[in-house]
């Protein structure tokens, strides 16, 4: 390969040709290309962020929904609570259950007797009531079950069994009619619960 005459102008437009295109392409690479690819990767990187909030975004409104279904199930269960547990004690409703399994076991009610005192303990209050049946022993069972299915809680205490004093009466009845008789007078105490309000 020869030596380049710079003294030939043709030489001389030719190189200054390719300085020329060496000049543009350094110009098209650093001032355009490169901001474009610096640009590009900025606007990836906010994507890319954009996009890490917006999955936080989503996430969050998941919980938010997953929350509000929380809520109105605590809700629900608060208002059972409230039932089960009421801030005054609702005698005349106790009285119409009570009289309502009584009715279906077949026992004779001697006695209903609200303790309008209550005793405090430390959350809650208990509300006795002193009760006296006539009962068979199955119908002594079937009231007890009862109780214990009411929709809020019961407690049984100081149950006291003795004979019936017209049991003779009772199985005479019986034997001729096919019922079942009488044949113990019970008494116990019901207690029910009450909450205690909170603050004045």
């Amino acid at each position: 390969m020869g030596n380049i005459d710079f003294k030939d102008k043709k030489n001389i437009y030719a190189i200054a040709i390719i300085l020329l295109i060496l000049g543009a392409a350094y110009y098209v690479y650093d001032y355009m290309w490169n901001p474009f690819v610096l640009e590009r990767e900025r606007l990836e990187n906010e994507l890319r962020s954009a996009q890490a909030e917006l999955d936080k975004i989503n996430a969050q409104k998941h919980r938010v929904a997953e929350l509000e279904m929380q809520l109105v199930q605590a809700e629900k269960d608060f208002e059972k609570l409230k039932e089960m547990f009421p801030e005054e004690e609702k005698v005349p409703m106790r009285l119409q259950d009570l009289y309502s399994v009584i009715r279906s076991s077949g026992v004779q009610i001697q006695k209903f007797n609200p303790d309008g005192r209550g005793i405090a303990r430390e959350h809650y209050i208990e509300n006795r009531y002193s009760i006296a049946v006539n009962s068979g022993y199955h119908m002594l069972g079937y009231l007890f079950a009862e109780i214990a299915n009411f929709n809020y809680p019961t407690a049984i205490t100081n149950l006291r069994l003795s004979r019936y004093s017209g049991i003779k009466s009772e199985i005479e009845k019986a034997e001729t009619h096919g019922w079942t008789p009488i044949t113990m007078s019970v008494s116990f105490n019901l207690t029910t619960y009450t909450s205690k309000k909170v603050g004045p």
